[in-house]
């Protein structure tokens, strides 16, 4: 295997062309901070050429008084948000691992706690710069708000996966960093806190995120985090508690709550999965999918069942998504647990993601719920835009009828 780091755009655009004139497909990373490239289901098919763009980490622009911001694709985006904060500003999306490259991050379309709330890359992608299945460098999008023309190419490059080009380049919009952001925290013995945050949900409260997660005595510990100035902050309190009675304590961001390894929140601009894994004591050969499903789902999903079997659970209530986790190693008991989750999946927009397994696990395990609606015009338009087939991305090579 061998990892090839070009130092300028002119080298990388070469390397491309060079592929594709001689059709050896090769894979794409950032810093490799992802599990995901051992999950293919046929090893004897990974390319063993890997390009990293971690040497293109450079800034095209920063405009703090617009809020846009240009980097290269290499930059992580714990760098990214570091930049910004020199300028009280960040980039409010949720990306799952701190090292994570940005053109990572946008390929797998990261998102967690705030999306629905504050939005996600979705909503904070103006323009994109990639190089395509002919070798030339396409540019969409613009570097203001208000100049957004191939908006649909940014759109598209968005949860790509690697398979429609390589990411070089993204402009973003950003905003001020939340004033004197807080949470409310609580520990619950069971789901009854779901029922109260559906409650919850009809007052409309400004939340800026949501985040439950499982303990390690079977318990949940559920955080809510809001902003602003303190007599905004007494509203919001006084509402939460409405619902909640005073079950919950009010902490500042940077405080970690009392008796727990992980406060839900943290680092959730900057990559929050690490730490959670840590705390569980989660290894890259153990089970974990991530589950996407609509909110009202979310309410009425079996998550005892779940917490019972052992599973390690994140839930992001409103958006909305669910981190499963589970210790087992072995392929056969991997699959059982993949089966479990499927049968609990209810509505048909439902959709799973592989984040780590046994290498012996692969993209087909998740049948449809592991790709888009409309696959087949997917693959279709995979085959269009990398004729020459170099971009490997074994979301695009699964074989089963709609």
């Amino acid at each position: 295997m061998s990892k090839i780091e070009p130092g300028s755009l002119e080298e990388l655009q070469n390397w491309v062309n060079s592929r594709i004139e001689t059709q050896v497909p090769f894979r794409i990373c950032g810093n490799g901070s992802r599990f995901v490239s051992t999950i293919s289901g046929n090893q004897k098919d990974i390319p063993g050429d890997i390009l990293s763009l971690k040497k293109l980490d450079g800034t095209r622009f920063f405009d703090p008084d617009d809020m846009v911001v240009g980097v290269e694709a290499g930059m992580s985006i714990r760098t990214l948000q570091g930049m910004l904060a020199e300028e009280n500003m960040v980039l409010p999306v949720n990306p799952w691992f701190p090292d994570s490259c940005v053109g990572s991050v946008v390929a797998c379309n990261d998102y967690g706690p705030n999306r629905m709330d504050m939005g996600g890359l979705r909503d904070c992608i103006i323009g994109i710069e990639y190089i395509n299945g002919k070798g030339e460098l396409v540019q969409a999008g613009g570097k203001v708000v208000k100049n957004v023309s191939g908006y649909d190419l940014t759109r598209m490059m968005l949860g790509s996966q690697g398979g429609l080009g390589v990411i070089t380049a993204v402009n973003f919009k950003v905003m001020p960093r939340p004033v004197e952001p807080h949470g409310m925290f609580g520990i619950f013995r069971d789901e009854a806190w779901l029922s109260q945050l559906k409650e919850l949900r009809k007052l409309r409260i400004p939340l800026n995120w949501i985040q439950a997660l499982s303990t390690s005595d079977s318990s949940w510990v559920l955080g809510m985090g809001y902003s602003g100035n303190k007599l905004n902050r007494n509203r919001i309190e006084g509402e939460i508690r409405e619902v909640f009675g005073n079950t919950l304590n009010i902490q500042p961001d940077g405080k970690s709550y009392s008796g727990q390894i992980f406060t839900p929140g943290e680092q959730r601009f900057t990559g929050f999965l690490p730490s959670i894994r840590d705390a569980w004591k989660m290894e890259e050969s153990h089970f974990y999918v991530f589950a996407t499903l609509p909110t009202e789902e979310i309410f009425t999903f079996p998550f005892e069942t779940f917490r019972k079997a052992n599973f390690k659970i994140t839930v992001h209530p409103t958006g909305g998504d669910i981190h499963f986790m589970h210790k087992s190693t072995e392929r056969k008991e991997q699959l059982q647990h993949l089966e479990k989750i499927k049968s609990a999946l209810i509505h048909a927009d439902s959709r799973l993601r592989w984040v780590s397994s046994t290498p012996k696990c692969s993209f087909m395990d998740l049948g449809k719920f592991g790709v888009a609606s409309g696959y087949s015009l997917v693959k279709r338009l995979k085959k269009h835009l990398d004729p020459a087939g170099v971009f490997f991305a074994p979301y695009y090579d699964l074989e089963f009828d709609e």
